[in-house]
């Protein structure tokens, strides 16, 4: 355990006192004038710095988009750069997989997330989306000029800031007695936790993998992540600084937060539903003479068998065909991502199938009823 103020529990409770003050003003102002419909409207069409705000969008949106489409002062463009273009595009497969096979089911060992992320169980009901909706992420974040004025990532903070303000609106509904177990809903420790999932477990997982990265890469990375943590409304000394106080953060958030399966049903449910949609993507021939085992067995060579154990999955053994095949699959992926044609076809790969499956860029909207929570209703 280390001793700086990553792992300070005083510290760290008073970060999940604070939610965003900002975003929640904003939807609140919209329901009270009945403005969301209006706003998930323009969620539909408003993608990056080629689609301005309409004229007549609600005073409460524009006010909240103004005020936060502009990078802190003092951020080094070169290492944004490095961080998402020559990281993530170098190594696009291999952190797809640390993502899918270790960070999702390490972050659903906490009963704060998964008590949220259960009220719509969207990975049960559209696992194939919501596979696309966590790789779109990665893209928009990642792709140069992303952190430009209203580039990608400005505006997909911007949404999710609002969409969390509304989930924040709807746990008391749902979730009876939340704030009192764990502090306000998606509050800036467990913002946190998750933008972890997206960088340090991401770094953590291709090491755990036996792949190449260097230092300088991973706190590029990190680096990137750091600064869209700032845009989603979480101030700069409440987000580690580099790799190293990541790794301490994410000690203390698996000390104070996970528990065993009989304290969080719902993480156990949530990792089934990740499991069954790994397997979803193998093709039927391929489960049949046995991969259907290979999202198991991706996640024991990620996870330690406590990890595993906290949200109920028993490590695999045998299989070693299939465990020689995903380790040599990796290792030639990570040679072929060293050409220079790689970063590109990745990154067409990557959009390709966000196109395919959600016939474009994802849709955001500020959920206030369950339909919206699972993006069937505009409200």
């Amino acid at each position: 355990m280390g001793h700086g103020k990553w792992s300070d529990d005083g510290f760290l409770d008073s970060l999940r006192a604070q939610g965003d003050p900002l975003a929640d003003e904003a939807v609140l102002r919209l329901m009270a004038h009945r403005e969301v419909r209006a706003v998930n409207e323009i969620f539909k069409t408003l993608r990056a710095d080629d689609d301005p705000i309409p004229a007549d969008a609600p005073e409460p949106f524009r006010e909240f988009v103004e005020a936060t489409r502009e990078l802190p002062p003092g951020v080094d463009r070169d290492r944004l750069a490095r961080g998402g273009h020559v990281f993530f595009l170098k190594h696009a497969c291999s952190a797809a997989v640390a993502m899918l096979a270790s960070s999702l089911p390490r972050g659903y060992a906490a009963p704060c997330l998964c008590e949220i992320l259960s009220i719509s169980r969207d990975l049960q009901k559209h696992p194939f989306q919501r596979l696309m909706g966590v790789i779109q992420l990665l893209v928009n974040v990642s792709n140069p000029g992303s952190f430009e004025l209203d580039g990608k990532a400005i505006v997909t903070a911007q949404k999710l800031r609002l969409l969390h303000a509304g989930v924040r609106t709807m746990v008391p509904r749902f979730r009876p007695g939340y704030e009192e177990r764990h502090g306000v809903p998606v509050n800036h420790e467990d913002m946190l936790a998750t933008i972890m999932g997206f960088s340090y477990l991401v770094i953590e997982g291709i090491r755990r993998l036996g792949l190449s990265l260097s230092e300088a890469e991973a706190e590029d990375y990190y680096y990137l992540w750091s600064v869209y943590a700032r845009m989603m409304g979480i101030p700069a000394e409440y987000i580690p600084a580099n790799v190293a106080e990541a790794g301490e953060f994410y000690d203390s958030y698996v000390r104070r937060q996970d528990t065993g399966p009989v304290e969080n049903p719902y993480g156990l449910v949530l990792t089934q539903d990740n499991i069954d949609m790994m397997q979803s993507l193998i093709p039927k021939p391929l489960r049949l003479v046995g991969f259907g085992f290979a999202p198991a067995i991706a996640m024991a060579e990620l996870m330690t068998p406590q990890e595993l154990a906290r949200v109920g999955v028993r490590p695999i053994a045998g299989h070693r065909v299939i465990r020689t095949v995903f380790h040599l699959g990796l290792r030639l992926v990570q040679g072929a991502e060293d050409l220079p044609f790689s970063s590109r076809l990745a990154a067409l790969i990557f959009q390709d199938m966000i196109d395919t499956s959600r016939d474009g860029e994802v849709t955001f909207c500020i959920p206030v009823t369950m339909a919206g929570l699972r993006g069937r209703s505009l409200e």
